[in-house]
């Protein structure tokens, strides 16, 4: 079959594997759309995480994780899946033709894909589901400021989080360094945007939203009026700002709430005591919970939220590699689709 195989850092090749055999516990995926994920750019570009990241395979490690695609074997033992079906299913290796996997519970790490969803708007539900999870983490009010730190995919979910929440904020804010992600984030509904490559975050963040005071500290301190902040950033290495998660204690007003979803590249020395002043609160967010994929694939089902809108480019896995270079082009893309 063919297949993405990581070898080392910018060294992605397309060749060939052997289809995986299956046990009785398992069911075999026939992959029809895979989305390069960010933590697939962190191991492309530095090598990190690709060891969790990755099946290994007898021709290497295939990379993979957000796809939708066919059951075409199911193993003896394994009951309420059947040939035919269309599934999401939370397992590595998807950028090859054929996936393995091993169902815990349908409705656990195998979704069904409804008839109206296509397959690649399947291939979103993970990042979907993440988007959601962290967007409730952050459990923003009516009236509200929110700012979102990073228009990716994730990023992007998150505004339409929002929107199908039914949540009157006053403003939502998105920072990013790429005006292109910035225009998307202004097609999907945001007050207002931040280029962080040639505009502070912080002051922008005043001007966009007011001033103020710390009551705590008596006057001492004052503070952009943003509520929750979403850091779906993380750490890059190689980019000059700070890091999002120190912008973002230091924007967050008193009782705010920081929710991190990025990956770190590497570890990062932080100022905490605008947290500790302001009485911040802050959630790591890692993934999601069963309820927040089924709710995923019915947004996409009953057109609430458009998923296809966010795909800037598909590409056969033969050019796995153009399809990853194009990722890291966040000037260029959005979401990228590797089409097996």
């Amino acid at each position: 079959m063919k297949a993405a195989i990581y070898h080392e850092p910018m060294k992605i090749t397309a060749g060939e594997a052997p289809v995986p055999k299956i046990g009785n516990m398992d069911i075999l995926v026939r992959v029809h759309a895979c989305g390069i994920c960010g933590s697939d750019l962190h191991m492309y570009r530095l090598g990190v995480f690709a060891d969790a990241l990755c099946r290994p395979s007898e021709a290497g490690k295939i990379p993979g994780h957000e796809f939708g695609g066919e059951v075409v074997e199911v193993g003896a033992d394994v009951s309420g899946i059947n040939v035919g079906d269309r599934v999401v299913a939370l397992t590595f290796g998807g950028m090859a033709e054929y996936v393995p996997v091993t169902p815990a519970f349908l409705g656990l790490n195998v979704y069904k894909i409804p008839d109206e969803v296509s397959y690649e708007e399947a291939a979103t539900m993970e990042p979907m589901a993440n988007s959601l999870h962290a967007t409730q983490l952050g459990t923003l009010a009516n009236g509200e400021n929110a700012m979102i730190f990073g228009a990716g995919i994730i990023g992007l979910g998150i505004i339409q989080s929002i929107n199908v929440l039914g949540l009157n904020l006053n403003k939502v804010i998105m920072v990013d360094v790429s005006d292109r992600r910035l225009e998307m984030a202004k097609e999907l509904g945001v007050n207002a945007v931040i280029n962080a490559s040639r505009e502070d975050a912080y002051q922008k963040a005043i001007e966009f939203t007011g001033e103020v005071p710390v009551t705590i500290l008596q006057g001492m301190m004052t503070t952009p009026a943003v509520d929750a902040i979403f850091d779906c950033v993380g750490y890059i290495k190689e980019r000059p700002e700070a890091p999002v998660i120190q912008q973002a204690l230091m924007i967050a007003r008193e009782y705010g709430r920081v929710v991190v979803h990025g990956a770190f590249e590497a570890p990062v020395t932080i100022e905490l005591m605008p947290m500790v002043a302001k009485h911040v609160k802050v959630f790591g967010s890692y993934g999601f919970i069963p309820p927040d994929a089924i709710r995923a694939l019915e947004l996409m089902r009953d057109k609430k939220v458009d998923r296809m809108k966010l795909i800037s480019h598909q590409f056969p896995i033969e050019e796995a590699k153009e399809a990853f270079d194009m990722q890291c082009r966040v000037d260029s893309s959005v979401k990228v689709i590797i089409k097996p």
